[in-house]
């Protein structure tokens, strides 16, 4: 649920109109995601297919769009996994929705850890929402360094950036937002990546939080519980 209150008549008319949009952009795109698909397989001139692989990159970076503005209006997505899937298969499936994705680098991913079929999109979803950010606001020629290790029953992930850090009460403000979704607003979308990222750790109980790595940057840890992992 998007908040534990019932939302105002305002909130819920946002609710709405986000969940109408999300849903009726989500069919087109899903239909030139298919026929770039199509493309891909029958096109081997080299020079073109840059470029149909620059088109398929923006499609699937729309499809996301268009989940978090259903993740806001407090729906899930139409695509469903069936089967659980190995974390290393999930990271590798968030960073290539990243634009700079070879800025992002595996570190130590411990092996064995699998994840439960519904939280699959979810994490993935939100692991790219984190991979954007910590790209978005470190220097051009940085890396972004991944890690995952099993913690007794749970997994802890580490996404750790070389940017220009967060101030105190930023880092305070920001870790707030994350363990409590804030109510739904139409100011909201200027910057929903950080809402997105709450509601979906939230939906899966999962805990995302931001603290400072080194003399720069930060880290965002991601520690997904035993019921999101196959044991």
């Amino acid at each position: 649920m998007v908040s534990s209150a019932d939302p105002s008549a305002g909130e819920e008319e946002t609710i709405n109109m986000l969940f109408h949009l999300s849903r009726r952009s989500q069919a087109m795109v899903d239909r030139l995601i298919s026929c770039l698909d199509r493309m891909e397989q029958v096109d081997p001139d080299s020079d073109r297919m840059k470029d149909v692989f620059e088109l398929d990159f923006l499609a699937i970076r729309m499809r996301r769009n268009d989940e978090s503005l259903l993740v806001l209006a407090g729906g899930e997505s139409a695509r469903i996994r069936r089967e659980p899937v190995a974390l290393v298969d999930v990271l590798h499936g968030a960073r290539s929705e990243v634009e700079d994705y070879r800025r992002i680098e595996f570190g130590v991913i411990d092996d064995g850890l699998i994840v439960v079929a519904p939280a699959v999109n979810d994490l993935v979803h939100l692991l790219a929402e984190l991979f954007d950010n910590a790209a978005a606001f470190s220097p051009p020629d940085s890396t972004v360094l991944v890690e995952a290790r099993r913690v007794a029953d749970r997994a802890v992930l580490l996404i750790e950036d070389r940017g220009i850090g967060i101030g105190t009460e930023r880092l305070r403000e920001l870790n707030h937002r994350l363990a409590h979704p804030s109510p739904v607003t139409a100011a909201m979308c200027r910057q929903m990546g950080i809402e997105v990222v709450s509601r979906l750790a939230q939906r899966h109980e999962m805990r995302v939080e931001l603290e400072p790595s080194g003399d720069r940057g930060i880290a965002a840890s991601v520690v997904l519980p035993a019921h999101a992992l196959v044991n």
